[in-house]
């Protein structure tokens, strides 16, 4: 008797519980600075915009999870997708600047894309397709050159943006993939040993990113200055207590913490729900990275196994990062909490890489 496909019920409700405390939070977050931010003195103005957001990628959601597989691992199908990205990259970069970088394409009285938040899947995809296929020759040279080649091709034009943050989880989630594949620990160690002095270098080639560091080592020395954003998130963070505020109650959203809706969206959970509510949205998030590795390990097919694992890690990476930059254990990062921060791109990302698991988990045995 065949076995009868499901989806994985359990992971599609904690994702969709997410999604609803981040619409509570964005509203909570954003109310009342939205005639500073955009001029409107609509409350509901950025909860309202990323409602439109999640019917869009709630409805590419459910397509992916209907979506045969087989189209996800179609080379023409990955071609054009990579293809459409690299080109949206490359059109960003001579688009007029937004907050002093050339991240989004402006289509008027549409809306803003941003082509780096889309990279996130389409190089996932490609790396599952590639690997699935050349994993027995993933130790050779040729199979490795052309990874190299678009996974850096693709990192250096968002790093052209400039957008360290997410040219460096898409670098983190790749090699992540390429050592589940079983690469050699010589090729691990060239890497480490090429990458890691590489990233100094970069970080250290701009002003911003230094005083960054600088800042993440010191917060204290310029609480004023530089080292504004970290205080005033450890101040959220601390003032919540172990149950919080009550949602809606929190100060720090005031013209303190600078955006409170979106890379800060942590700090106001963990003021206004306190530390109850951030630890029980930390394990909703290691929840689903459960559930993602274990459709990853029961996977039927090597892409599968890929495609699960890789979205696994895009959404653990980047949760990951925009807790730790809360609770000051990182540099300030401008990276958003999957399914939580407010912007269209990058929740339409995230529902994206659940929409893909959730196909995936019914091939899982």
């Amino acid at each position: 008797m065949s076995r009868k496909l499901t989806y994985d019920t359990w992971l599609f409700g904690a994702a969709m519980l997410i999604v609803v405390i981040g619409l509570v939070m964005i509203y909570s977050a954003s109310a009342i600075i939205t005639l500073q931010k955009v001029g409107s003195d609509n409350p509901y103005y950025f909860m309202t915009r990323q409602c439109v957001f999640l019917i869009a990628g709630g409805a590419l959601m459910l397509l992916l999870m209907h979506l045969d597989t087989r189209y996800l691992q179609h080379p023409r199908v990955i071609a054009a997708v990579l293809g459409g990205v690299v080109c949206g990259l490359v059109l960003a970069l001579f688009s007029p600047q937004i907050n002093g970088t050339h991240r989004w394409i402006v289509f008027p009285h549409v809306g803003q894309l941003q082509p780096s938040e889309l990279a996130k899947p389409a190089v996932i995809l490609f790396l599952a397709w590639y690997l699935a296929r050349k994993e027995e020759k993933v130790n050779e040279l040729m199979t490795l050159l052309p990874l190299a080649g678009i996974v850096g091709m693709v990192a250096v034009l968002i790093l052209r943006e400039p957008d360290f943050g997410t040219s460096a989880t898409i670098v983190v989630v790749a090699a992540g993939m390429i050592f589940a594949a079983g690469i050699a620990w010589r090729y691990i160690a060239i890497f480490a040993l090429t990458l890691i002095p590489a990233a100094g270098a970069l970080a250290w080639s701009a002003a911003y990113r230094r005083d960054r560091l600088f800042t993440f080592l010191n917060p204290e020395a310029d609480p004023l200055g530089k080292g504004f954003q970290a205080m005033q998130s450890l101040i959220a963070l601390g003032t919540g207590g172990f149950r919080g505020l009550g949602i809606g109650n929190g100060r720090q959203k005031l013209f303190f913490l600078p955006e409170p809706h979106t890379d800060f969206i942590f700090s106001i959970i963990g003021e206004e729900l306190g530390f109850a509510g951030a630890f029980a949205l930390v394990g909703l998030f290691a929840f689903i990275v459960w559930r993602g590795y274990r459709i990853a390990r029961f996977s039927q097919h090597r892409f599968e196994f890929y495609a699960a694992l890789g979205f696994t890690l895009l959404i653990a990476v980047q949760a990951l990062v925009n807790v730790s930059v809360a609770l000051c254990l990182l540099p300030t990062k401008g990276l958003p909490l999957p399914l939580v921060s407010y912007g269209g791109s990058s929740l339409i990302t995230s529902l994206i890489a659940v929409g893909v698991l959730l196909n995936l988990s019914q091939q899982s045995g």
